[in-house]
């Protein structure tokens, strides 16, 4: 192209020359009209203008600060307040909301792009498997969708919690714990006991009628891996120690993601969907709940409930044909597997059984003293503590939240011995008393709390609850029965009452201590 070639084409386009010598050599390398599109002016596709220190923060918001946060009511206009806040303590000028949100959508692309690219991906969603027995087991809890009552009066308590392991290989339930408490550290313990020990103590302990002699439940061993969510009793210091010490691997869920543990979940709903059937039975919707009252309905107590839970999964979803293992049960599945790759056993014994319990237990270290150890203001003591306070040895201490009678205490971290009391008149308590009684004696002024003084105020505690429960025994059986009402005139006359008598004076029919309950509660 000669110059006055380049001139009259420019006059004809309005460009420079110059201009059409450069739109020549982008058509010839690439000879297509979109090469000669007007170019836009203007920053680039890609190209940032903000200040490389703010999109630092911005970048460290993302990536640290966002995935520790559980729920965001408004997830945009918490993270920017925070990357303004991380601006303004650097002394840089925050970016905008906009800015912001745009740097959130790429985040978010790039991280779908990377699970996209990851070899898992190769795998179609919900194939996540196992190959032989308690290679991976998960582990979830829940809310049961039924009201228990109280032992004594039948009255509702409330929902319990449910804690269920689950073997992906065979879909057998390797354990189940329930409790009325929130789930902890020591439910996570006597759940991994019941999963690794055999269960037949247990069928003792639940009472079973004669009919229900039958129930077996032979899955137990120790797992390979657990796969978890991300609760707090999960990520404890105890379940990272007791798996270390016992070889098992800890597998945890994506953040926000429970389809991650399809497997589990699902068993929860199938749990509960039998659990319709039940009186007191709650529904998994707040939808027409009052209309529906469970709580007048309710009979079972926890200890029912638990027997009637250990029914269902032992001898009906044990024995049910199962969709994932092609038409199996659960049960065969397992005594197929099991024989061609048998599970991890512990030792035979009750000491093996409960050095593993102890294993997974709430953990703190102490000092021991001239007096002993001391935890949560009570005493302990042990012949052997003579010879560890002179050397003043850090001890481990396990402890169980429901009977602070006894710990467990080693000094090397792997045998323990069980510790009572220093002052054995005192009587056995739970953490949640223990921290009542703190709680009250606070409230009453006392800044210097003793041993005495939690013991005395938590004895003066089941004094006013034995007292109420006497009250309440007596108001019930005086209440006047209700007189026949007339059908007409040719109705009997109803018989003149009986005289009252005065059962205050009866011996107590229940002579047993409410707080008297056998430990630990387990296999």
């Amino acid at each position: 192209m000669t110059r006055q070639q380049a001139e009259r084409a420019g006059r004809l386009l309005g460009l420079h020359s110059s201009t059409v010598y450069k739109l020549r050599r982008r058509f010839l390398r690439h000879p297509v009209t979109s090469a000669v599109a007007p170019m836009s002016r203007g920053p680039k596709m890609g190209n940032k203008r903000l200040d490389p220190n703010s999109e630092q923060v911005i970048q460290e918001v993302l990536k640290e600060w966002l995935p520790c946060q559980r729920r965001l009511a408004h997830p945009l206009l918490d993270l920017t307040l925070e990357v303004r806040r991380r601006c303004l303590l650097a002394g840089l000028k925050p970016p905008g909301r906009n800015t912001v949100a745009r740097r959130w959508a790429e985040y978010r692309e790039a991280q779908a792009a990377a699970l996209a690219d990851a070899p898992s991906a190769a795998v179609a969603p919900g194939t996540f498997s196992a190959a032989t027995p308690l290679d991976i087991v998960q582990i979830d809890h829940t809310q049961a969708d039924v009201i228990v009552v109280d032992d004594w009066f039948r009255r509702p308590l409330g929902r319990p919690w449910l804690s269920v392991a689950i073997d992906l290989a065979t879909r057998c339930v390797m354990g189940i714990y329930l409790s009325m408490d929130r789930p902890n550290a020591a439910t996570v313990a006597l759940l991994l006991s019941r999963v690794a020990l055999p269960k037949a103590a247990w069928l003792d302990s639940l009472e079973l009628e004669p009919q229900e002699q039958e129930v077996s439940w032979p899955m137990h061993g120790l797992p390979k891996a657990l796969h978890l969510d991300n609760a707090a009793e999960f990520h404890g210091r105890a379940l990272r120690m007791g798996c270390a010490q016992y070889g098992v691997e800890l597998m945890y869920r994506p953040v926000g993601r429970p389809q991650f543990g399809g497997h589990v979940e699902r068993m929860n709903r199938t749990l509960m969907e039998r659990l319709r059937g039940l009186p007191g039975a709650t529904g998994n919707s707040p939808k027409g709940r009052k209309a529906r009252r469970p709580e007048q309905e309710a009979v079972l107590t926890l200890a029912e409930f638990e027997r009637w839970l250990a029914v269902e999964v032992a001898q009906r979803y044990h024995h049910s044909e199962h969709r994932g293992l092609a038409g199996a049960t659960p049960a065969s599945a397992w005594q197929a597997m099991a024989q061609v790759h048998p599970p991890r056993q512990l030792p035979p014994g009750p000491e093996e059984a409960m050095q593993f319990l102890v294993q997974f237990m709430p953990m703190a270290q102490r000092i021991v003293q001239s007096y002993g150890l001391s935890l949560f203001n009570i005493r302990y003591w042990h012949p052997i503590f003579a010879a560890w306070r002179e050397l003043r040895r850090k001890v481990v201490v396990r402890y169980h939240p429901e009977d602070l009678s006894r710990v467990f205490v080693s000094a090397g971290g792997r045998r323990y011995i069980e510790v009572g009391y220093a002052d054995v008149r005192r009587p056995r308590i739970s953490l949640w008393e223990q921290r009542a009684a703190c709680r009250h004696l606070r409230a009453e002024g006392q800044r210097q709390l003793s041993e005495a003084l939690i013991f005395k105020a938590i004895e003066q505690q089941r004094r006013i609850v034995d007292s109420a429960r006497q009250a309440t025994r007596v108001a019930q059986r005086q209440v006047p029965r209700k007189e026949a009402v007339p059908l007409g005139p040719w109705s009997p006359t109803p018989a003149p009452p009986a005289a009252e008598l005065d059962y205050s004076q009866t011996p107590d029919p229940f002579p047993v201590e409410i707080w008297d309950s056998p430990w630990p509660k387990t296999a």
